[in-house]
């Protein structure tokens, strides 16, 4: 009876070190992580906004709280300016794919609700299937598209509302569809009107 209690008690001792350890680490990487993060985030909205904005700020976090409060795949928005004027909003979100969580980005211009653009800021989707959210040909389909109600995925998108669907990659586009949606819907209810 007493080997199990002294084999219990080690392995609990052992088990105490190690996620003190773990927790000692990552108090150290876990800013490196988010700066990183961060960086490629605003990266993402100089190529989506362009010319359009020359300034990027992140929103008030008391009211991006309220906003996850109702969406909660909300991850953060940033604030687009052009020469002190807010022309639009950014706004990351966190959709689940194939490979598992993914983050985006896509931004709205104030003017005619329009579709900045769309990246992807990191997948662990298929190489070569899930992993064209990242290519061109598919984020290329959002620009202009309109911001006024839910997109939705066609092989051939035409209409102000469509985006690409894309071919073997079925699960990735509708993961990051759903996402895209929140986020229009986080857009119209409270970003639109805080100009």
């Amino acid at each position: 009876m007493k080997e199990p209690v002294k084999f219990g008690l080690i392995l609990l001792l052992f088990c105490a070190i190690s996620a003190g350890l773990l927790a000692f680490v990552n108090s150290f990487t876990a800013p490196v992580i988010a700066q990183a993060e961060l960086e490629a985030t605003l990266e993402s909205y100089k190529v989506i906004f362009g010319d359009e904005a020359d300034n990027f700020e992140e929103y008030d976090s008391e009211k991006l709280e309220k906003i996850k409060e109702t969406y909660p795949e909300i991850q953060s928005v940033f604030v687009a300016t052009k020469a002190g004027e807010t022309i639009g909003y950014g706004v990351n979100f966190e959709a689940t794919g194939f490979g598992g969580s993914m983050t985006n980005a896509i931004g709205f211009l104030l003017e005619d609700d329009k579709i900045a653009g769309f990246r992807n800021i990191s997948n662990a989707e298929t190489k070569g299937f899930g992993t064209k959210i990242e290519e061109e040909s598919y984020y290329s389909t959002y620009v202009g598209k309109s911001a006024k109600g839910d997109l939705v995925i066609e092989a051939q998108p035409n209409g102000e509302n469509e985006v690409l669907l894309l071919s073997g990659a079925t699960v990735s586009s509708k993961a990051v569809l759903v996402g895209d949606n929140i986020a229009i819907k986080a857009y119209q209810e409270f970003l639109k009107e805080s100009k």
